[in-house]
């Protein structure tokens, strides 16, 4: 362990979770609480919502594995507290829900909360799930930037509608050596699943999209930092050729999201 990295990380992340909080509390959590209760919202934006929190959980297990092994800890060891931290906090935005007076502590939240912050955990006990990352792509739909211009700003973490949520595969395990060796080991195929024209009452039309993706952190730089950096930049999905199934429709295009 490095005391000195470890005290690093640990400031850091109390100085990001506090304003995180006064941040979740000024978007979700205002006015007077409420008894504790639970809320089964399995319709609610057509799971997006569900994919969204499975996303969090993964990017925050990883970040504090990434931050616990930078620190002196073992991989494993990392890995394992990581998923830790990343599923703690969840939990704890799942239970400020419960008590407020709208949305209830959601089954279905924490379920998807607890996939995604495992997930780092069984990449690390069967290697081949390695070839397998969660991805993000997000643009503003049509109705959250009218709502902010009419001043009803809210979260855009709620803008499902402008929300993708990616299953990225690196294909190359799947290849012999020839055909894996003439494609770059930064390209990678996407699995998106995204909603549109969501309304309050579970209605709306999917959106699934296979695309192109790129993972930058398979190559090989020599600098640690720029490796870093790269490996962020792999958390989301950046704009790439593809199909896309929506409603009834199969569209050609290059999407983000």
């Amino acid at each position: 362990m490095k005391p000195v990295r470890l005290a690093v990380v640990s400031g850091l992340t109390l100085g990001t979770v506090i304003p995180v909080h006064i941040y979740q509390q000024n978007a979700w959590w205002q006015g007077p609480r409420a008894p504790f209760r639970f809320e089964n919202d399995w319709t609610y934006a057509l799971n997006v919502d569900k994919l969204g929190h499975m996303y969090a959980g993964y990017l925050l297990s990883r970040v504090f594995r990434y931050s616990l092994e930078w620190s002196g800890f073992s991989e494993h060891t990392s890995t394992f507290y990581g998923s830790v931290l990343g599923l703690s906090y969840q939990l704890y935005v799942e239970v400020e829900d419960g008590f407020h007076r709208v949305y209830g502590f959601s089954p279905g939240d924490a379920f998807f909360n607890m996939i995604g912050a495992t997930i780092p955990l069984a990449q690390w006990t069967f290697p081949v799930l390695r070839n397998f990352t969660l991805k993000y792509s997000y643009w503003p739909s049509t109705g959250y930037r009218s709502e902010l211009k009419a001043g009803q700003g809210k979260a855009f973490l709620d803008d499902y509608q402008g929300t993708t949520v990616w299953l990225s595969m690196d294909p190359h395990f799947l290849m012999g050596n020839r055909l894996s060796d003439a494609i770059p080991p930064w390209l990678g195929l996407a699995f998106g699943v995204g909603a549109r024209d969501l309304d309050e009452s579970g209605g709306g039309r999917r959106q699934a999209t296979i695309a192109l993706d790129y993972n930058f952190s398979r190559i090989e730089t020599g600098s640690s930092f720029l490796h870093a950096v790269l490996t962020v930049v792999d958390f989301y999905h950046l704009p790439a050729p593809g199909i896309r199934l929506d409603g009834k429709r199969v569209v050609f295009g290059i999407f983000y999201p």
